[in-house]
Parts: structure tokens; C-alpha cells; sequence
């Protein structure tokens, strides 16, 4: 049980839900309904945007729901410079890295990441898996029966959230504790050894996050990395709570939009300090290149997902291997003759 002085400090941190936005009011409303339906006290929390200068009912959209709004259309092509600056601007206790396409699943999620940070040595926090609902898309379903976004860093173990397979701790990577609701996870300063975690509901302390040195237009990831090798270095994960990470389009248009943030977050005017490809993964990474190309062992990895969860979205997992692999094998290999020439 929690003393009276420990619940008041639970009760009262404020929360800015940071997030980045252009021309989502297809998407938008879902989105803040699930974040103003939190039974977390709705006055301690503050959502900020910073809008690349939408020109659809986005805006219209925020007002409704009480979103301050950064309107900056000068940077509407350059998301990662907007993102920068929205976890950036908050001056509450927690900053949440949202996007317009998450939602939360379940009422008291907020409440529940909040709550682990009350042992104090906390750093930040994201839920242990991604909200798996059955009517949503196939493509949203089967990133969160995966884990991730990108089946390659998820075959690499470094997927941002835990798949449905698996009801273990996710992560391989750093010392785990089970704090009954959540992990609590100590991650290594190897570079290596950090999954693709800092967004789409990845709760963090401002106090800390200004601790960080990284890039004002670098990824999410490249803070976590700072805060993990300045020794900030406790996550915690929640167990039986979701954050829904909603996809509405077909798979290989994902792939290409995949392909473009790739080509913005690894050209020379944005130096990252983290790569899902590492040259350390190099043996690892070709396995796994050679098992996607086989569809076999992708298709077992889907025959066994589906005992645990019967969702048909599982056997997009041979495709999706085969494609990504393809994908990203062009894309290096253009950019390294590029190079050279």
C-alpha cells in the first residue's frame, strides 16, 4: 500500500501529450477522444501540437478538444524538426510523445504509467505491448501482434513493444524486475542493446529529458539513447494496458512511407546516434536476411502466433519479411552507389 504522502504526489504530476501534426482530421478525433476520456485528472493534463500548417479540419479539430497549437507551415516537410520541438516546449512534470494515430485502449492507461513513477528512480515508461483490437485494420493488427512497425527490427529483438507470442518480459536486452503491473527494465549503455523505444505513447520525466544531449531535429530515440548512456537508465513497461498504434493504409504503401522516413532520418543534415542496422548486428542482420527470403521460417513464426492469437493478420508476417527485406536491401544499395559515385 502507498502512503498518503506517496498517493498525493501520484495524484498531482501534470502531463503534456506532445505530438506533431498535418492534414490528420481523418484520423484526429479518435485520437483526443481517447486521450480526454482518461480518468486521469483532466486538469493536470495539457495537449500540445505542432502543426506543419494543415490545411484540412485539423485545426478545427484541436480547438474542439482544447489543443494548444504551434502552426509552423514553414516546416511542414521536415516532421523530425516539428518533433524536436514538441518535446521540447512542455513545462509540466511528464512529457508523452503521442501521435494522431495512437489511441489508448483502456480508460486508467494514463493512470497506470503515471503510477510507476512513483518509486522514483523511474526514467520514463511505455506499455509492455501495442492495443491489439479485432477490428481494427489488418495492418494495425499485425504490428501489434509483432511488436513493432518494421518486422526487421523486431527479427533484430529490437522491437518498441512486446508481440502477442510471447507473454515474457519483451525485452532480451537489460536486467528486468517485475514490479507486479509493470517491468522495470535497466538497459545497458551499448548501443546495441536499446530497442527502437521514445514513441507512440512513451511517457517521460521533463526533469530528465533535459539531461539528454541530442539533436534539436533528431529521432525519439536518439533521447532515450543520451538518457541511457548518461545512466538514466530505468524504464518502466506496463503490463495489462494498451496504446492502440493505428494504420489505415495498405501495406505497401506503408512500406514506401517506411522507405521516405528512412531517406529523411539518415541523410547527412541529421546525425543520428542510433541505427536499428549496427555493425555489430552484422551476422545477425544476414540470417536474418536469408531466413525472410525463404518465407518458411516466417510462416512458422505466423503458424505459432496464430495458436496464441487466431487473427489471420498473422500470415502477413511471410510477405511483410520478404518485402521489407527487398525494400531496404534497394534502398542501401542505392544509397551506397550513390556514394561512391
Amino acid at each position: 500500500m502507498l502512503d498518503e504522502k506517496t498517493k498525493e504526489v501520484k495524484k498531482n504530476y501534470t502531463v503534456t501529450v506532445t505530438m506533431i501534426s498535418y492534414n490528420d482530421g481523418s484520423i484526429l478525433e479518435e485520437c483526443l477522444t481517447s486521450i480526454r476520456n482518461q480518468n486521469y485528472d483532466q486538469k493536470l493534463v495539457n495537449i500540445l501540437m505542432v502543426d506543419g500548417g494543415s490545411t484540412d479540419d485539423t485545426l478545427k479539430i484541436a480547438q474542439k478538444y482544447g489543443v494548444g497549437v504551434v502552426s509552423r507551415p514553414d516546416l511542414k516537410d521536415q516532421p523530425n524538426v516539428r518533433a524536436g520541438m514538441a518535446f521540447t516546449l512542455p513545462q509540466t512534470d511528464l512529457i508523452l510523445i503521442f501521435s494522431a494515430d495512437n489511441r489508448f485502449q483502456e480508460q486508467d492507461t494514463l493512470a497506470k504509467m503515471i503510477e510507476t513513477f512513483v518509486s522514483g528512480d523511474v526514467v520514463a515508461c511505455e506499455t509492455l505491448r501495442y492495443g491489439y483490437r479485432a477490428t481494427d485494420p489488418i495492418l494495425t493488427r499485425y504490428f501489434a501482434l509483432i511488436g513493432g512497425n518494421d518486422p526487421i527490427a523486431v527479427g533484430l529483438g529490437k522491437a518498441d513493444r512486446g508481440p502477442y507470442d510471447n507473454k515474457k518480459t519483451r525485452h532480451s536486452f537489460g536486467k528486468a524486475q517485475d514490479c507486479g503491473e509493470y517491468y522495470k527494465v535497466k538497459f545497458k549503455a551499448d548501443i546495441t542493446k536499446i530497442p527502437t523505444i521514445g514513441a507512440n505513447g512513451f511517457l517521460v520525466r521533463r526533469d530528465i529529458m533535459e539531461k539528454a544531449d541530442y539533436k534539436e531535429n533528431a529521432a525519439h530515440i536518439d533521447m532515450c539513447v543520451s538518457l541511457i548512456q548518461r545512466g538514466y537508465n530505468i524504464f518502466a513497461f506496463v503490463k495489462d494496458r494498451h496504446i492502440v498504434h493505428y494504420f489505415s493504409i495498405a501495406p505497401m504503401q506503408f512500406i514506401k512511407r517506411r522507405l521516405l522516413y528512412a531517406d529523411i532520418y539518415s541523410g547527412k543534415k541529421i546525425k543520428r546516434g542510433y541505427s536499428v542496422f549496427h555493425k555489430k548486428d552484422g551476422i545477425k542482420l544476414a540470417l536474418l536476411i536469408l531466413a525472410n527470403g525463404t518465407f518458411l521460417i516466417p510462416l512458422l513464426r505466423a503458424l505459432r502466433g496464430y495458436t496464441y492469437v487466431k487473427d489471420v493478420a498473422w500470415f502477413l508476417h511471410p510477405v511483410m519479411c520478404f518485402a521489407f527485406t527487398a525494400s531496404y536491401s534497394c534502398f542501401y544499395l542505392k544509397k551506397i552507389l550513390k556514394y561512391r559515385a
